[in-house]
This record gives structure tokens, C-alpha cells and sequence, in this order.
């Protein structure tokens, strides 16, 4: 029988996997920032934030990032994404032209808030920044079968120059060339990279080294500060956005927690409690340390700790893993909400202190974190499911105090 829709070349079945997952994720652990330019917002934060110019508040932020997320993981077309979108932005007043203060010089400004152009920009931007993060997590735990990628031009017409000089280029997936050439390369570009097999590799040609690229001076004009960044990608794109997410994580959660804006530092300890490295580093796959969880200011207080990250190593990990079933990144979650409202109590030892922290569900995990503050250290040590006789015999124990019930 002819099938009456023409579709007779179509199979009788689908596969519907959803999106990347990693792309996914790479999303929803983003904080919110509200901002009044793209330019106030580094490219560091730009990895673990979601930012609009001129959405400064939060419903505006809020709604933006709710439909973004709904048409990454949908696979919902731009038509979609704007027809959905703009209602709820004219409901909330973003929409057209307004006067906003800008809050850098306090001078009062008419600027475009909501339009189908900006919106076609946000869905692009954001949805294709994703996809390379996504793409970057992938790239690095298949590297070993994969190890080359391939530079190669999208479906635009015209193609910048700079971008015409790369394609066909073939390097190691951990070159340098990638943190910064890796696409997307500007607004709008469309460029992609194909991860290779040695053989082929080798068989289309690898490249001795990335061809040399002229440099050129950008000036924030929001700071004041100038960047050398590569001819041919735009401010703002001139790093992987994938690369960059475990960078800044840590580097937020290590070196500039304090001084983080509250949001941003808890969208970058999701995002790296439940990245693969957390994963591969819990499980004993990958070696060294991996930043989990931070204490609360006056819980770090309370316990004489300057420094309030807590790390946990591979060594440990997977002793988490062979004690106790069901543990796995999203336990590292539950140890954060523990930190912020679960039961604190302090071990004191020989040689150094232990907090021990217990979640509030009704099979509470408990965790011990080992206190060094003389070396600015806290570390994982044990993690498992609680046990009532446990509880007791710690809080009977007159080396251990209650910080907070």
C-alpha cells in the first residue's frame, strides 16, 4: 500500500535520543548574570554564567534562559524559540526600545531590549556555544581512540578570511591551537571541528604546527582594558568555551571564590561536581585532585578555615564508590546542600580536625572532611550512608561538638 504522505523511503521506526547531554548540562549549571553590556562580563564568567545585555533583571534573565534550554534540549527551530519567547518578554516590558540607566556611568540611555534580531542572535549564540562544550567533553574522554580534529568551514556563503586560511587543518586534540581557534569563532560563524582516527589523520595529512595568526589589540571600552586576541574571531569568542568551563571552575573555586559574585560560584561547583572529570577522578580513572564543594563563610569561620574549597582526590574516590552503592557525582551535590543546611558537627584529632556533615533526608548521607589550615586544605575523606548507631556514638563522643543541628 502507497503510503499517502510520500514517505515511503522513511523507515518504520525513529530514534529520538534528545540532546547532547553534555551540551545540556553545560546550560542548566550556568548561574544567572544579569548585565548591562556583553562586555561586562569576562570570558571566564561567560563559561559558567547566562548573560543577556540589558536584561537586568532576574524574571528577564530567567525567562531568556528557560526557553534557550527548552530549545536546546527539544531541538526546537529559531521560529519556535521566537514565537515562544516573545510574549513573555512583552509581558515582562522587555520588548522595543526604553530608557535604562546604564549602571557603569549612571547616565540614562534609550536602548533595544527585546527585537527578532536579538532573539535570533541569543538562540544562536547560546545554543551553538553549548553544542561546543558539549562537543569538548566528548572530544576529551574519546581522545585516546580519537586523537586528531579536523578544522572545517559551516554552510555560510561568505566565510572570513581568516577562517577560509584554516579549514583542512588537521592537529592533536590537546594542541594550543583549540583553546582559542575552537569554533564557534565569532557571532555567527558556523565553523565546526570532525574528530579524527590516527589513520586517517594520517591519511588526509596532519599538520606540523597551526598556521601563524596576526594578532590585534581590543579595547573594552566598559573597563578600559585591552586584549590581544587572534584576527579573524570576534571579542568574547577567542576561547573554548569547553576548555575554559573546567578552567574557570576551578579557578573561581581555588583563587577567586571571595571576590565571586554568590551565583556564579555555585553555578561553577555544580558544574564541576558533575562534570566528567568529577566523575572519572571519583571513580579512580583519572589521578590528582578535583574541587567538589565549598564551606559557607561562617562555617569556615567557625572552624579556623581561611580557605573554604573542598577537593576530593582519585585515591579516595573510588574507596567511596567499593564501601558504599550508589554513589556517584550527584552525591557530591548532596554534600553541597549538606554544607549549606544540613547537621555540622566538629571532630577533634591528633593531628588535625574533621568536620562532619550530615544531610537532611530521611537516609541521610554523612561526610567527613578532613581540615588542614595551616596548608589552606580541605579534603573529602568519607562518604557513605549514615547509620542511627553511628549518630549516637558521635554525638556521645566528647571530642566531638555540634556546630549547627
Amino acid at each position: 500500500m502507497a503510503d499517502p504522505a510520500g514517505n515511503a523511503d522513511r523507515p518504520g521506526y525513529s530514534f529520538t535520543p534528545g540532546p547532547p547531554p553534555e551540551a545540556s548540562r553545560y546550560l542548566t549549571n550556568k548561574g544567572l548574570r544579569p548585565a548591562f553590556s556583553f562586555r561586562d562580563v569576562e570570558p571566564e564568567e561567560h563559561a559558567v554564567a547566562f548573560t543577556v545585555a540589558k536584561a537586568m533583571q532576574l524574571d528577564v534573565l530567567t525567562g531568556i534562559r528557560e526557553e534557550v534550554q527548552r530549545a536546546l534540549d527539544q531541538g526546537l527551530p529559531l521560529a519556535t524559540f521566537q514565537k515562544t519567547l516573545r510574549p513573555r518578554l512583552e509581558a515582562l516590558g522587555w520588548w522595543g526600545k526604553e530608557a535604562m540607566v546604564d549602571p557603569a556611568t549612571g547616565k540614562t540611555r534609550r536602548v533595544q531590549l527585546g527585537s527578532p534580531r536579538r532573539l535570533r542572535t541569543i538562540y544562536e549564540a547560546n545554543i551553538r556555544s553549548a553544542r561546543a562544550a558539549g562537543q569538548w567533553e566528548r572530544i576529551q574522554r574519546t581522545k585516546r581512540a580519537l586523537p586528531y580534529l579536523l578544522y572545517q568551514l559551516g554552510p555560510s556563503i561568505d566565510h572570513r578570511e581568516e577562517h577560509l586560511m584554516k579549514a583542512g587543518l588537521i592537529l592533536p586534540v590537546d594542541h594550543p591551537f583549540w583553546a582559542t581557534w575552537f569554533p564557534p569563532n565569532g557571532w555567527g560563524c558556523k565553523c565546526w571541528v570532525r574528530q579524527i582516527t590516527r589513520f586517517e589523520a594520517e591519511d588526509l595529512g596532519v599538520d606540523d604546527d597551526a598556521p601563524p595568526t596576526p594578532m590585534r589589540a581590543v579595547k573594552n571600552r566598559r573597563t578600559g582594558e585591552s586584549r590581544q586576541i587572534p584576527l579573524g574571531i570576534d571579542p568574547g569568542w577567542d576561547r573554548n568555551p569547553g576548555a575554559l568551563r573546567l578552567q574557570a571552575m576551578e579557578q573561581l573555586l581555588n583563587d577567586k571564590l571571595d571576590a565571586a559574585d554568590p551565583a556564579i560560584a555555585r553555578a561553577a561547583l555544580r558544574d564541576i561536581a558533575t562534570s566528567w572529570r568529577a566523575e572519572r577522578v571519583l571513580k579512580g580513572e583519572a589521578p590528582g585532585a578535583v574541587p567538589v564543594a565549598m564551606l559557607p563563610r561562617e562555617v569556615a569561620g567557625a572552624v579556623g578555615m581561611a580557605k573554604r574549597v573542598v577537593s576530593m582526590t582519585s585515591s579516595y574516590g573510588q574507596k567511596f564508590i567499593d564501601k558504599e552503592r550508589g554513589v556517584g557525582t550527584h552525591t557530591l551535590l548532596t554534600l553541597s546542600a549538606a554544607l549549606d543546611g544540613g547537621m555540622l558537627l566538629l571532630e577533634r584529632g591528633k593531628q588535625s580536625d574533621s568536620l562532619i556533615v550530615i544531610s537532611a533526608e530521611e537516609t541521610p548521607w554523612i561526610f567527613a572532611l578532613k581540615l588542614l589550615p595551616a596548608a589552606g586544605e580541605i579534603w573529602v575523606r568519607t562518604m557513605h550512608r549514615l547509620k542511627p548507631a553511628k549518630l549516637k556514638r558521635l554525638l556521645a563522643d566528647p571530642a566531638v561538638s555540634v556546630l549547627r543541628k
